[in-house]
């Protein structure tokens, strides 16, 4: 069954052009965009403006139905994200970053940083996880100070 989605669409192409603009994620720029595309005749048909989007078929006429029957602020919306929860709580993440920041009480290795966690807000994290974090999410890195030759030349070493 043919469908005239420039008579379904109610919004005008200006407002479609505006609305696309305010898109923070790519999903919504794409669902406005084939809202805009099929309402000012620019593709013709749902296989053609898959081929133009590069989304399959199905997911367009899914977005249409959820247009058609829920409207256009629904099409937009968002759903949350399902998965496991962080292990790192935002306090234990803030508390780690200060000290990570102090030079007094800096941490000598990743496993120390393990045993602080895990006495000081009861977290078991693992090594590897706990490596991304601080060094990835965190920018940080574990600086400690090396030993200096005893019989070394304080002259030489002002010299080099």
């Amino acid at each position: 069954m043919k469908v005239n989605y420039q008579k379904v669409i109610t919004e005008q192409p200006t407002e479609l052009k505006q609305i696309q603009n305010q898109q923070n994620h790519i999903t919504g720029f794409r669902k406005i965009q084939a809202l805009y595309l099929l309402k000012t005749g620019q593709v013709d048909t749902v296989s053609n403006l898959s081929d133009y989007l590069g989304v399959h078929r199905v997911t367009i006429q899914r977005w249409l139905k959820t247009y058609r029957e829920q409207g256009l602020t629904n099409l937009l919306s968002i759903k949350p994200r399902s998965g496991r929860p962080k292990k790192l709580d935002e306090g234990a993440i803030a508390a780690l970053q200060k000290r990570l920041q102090d030079q007094n009480r800096g941490f000598n290795s990743y496993g120390e940083i393990q045993r602080w966690l895990e006495n000081n807000h009861q977290i078991q994290v693992n090594y590897h996880t706990l490596y991304h974090w601080v060094r990835y999410q965190l920018k940080a890195k574990l600086k400690v100070p090396r030993r200096s030759a005893a019989k070394k030349d304080e002259g030489e070493e002002q010299e080099f």
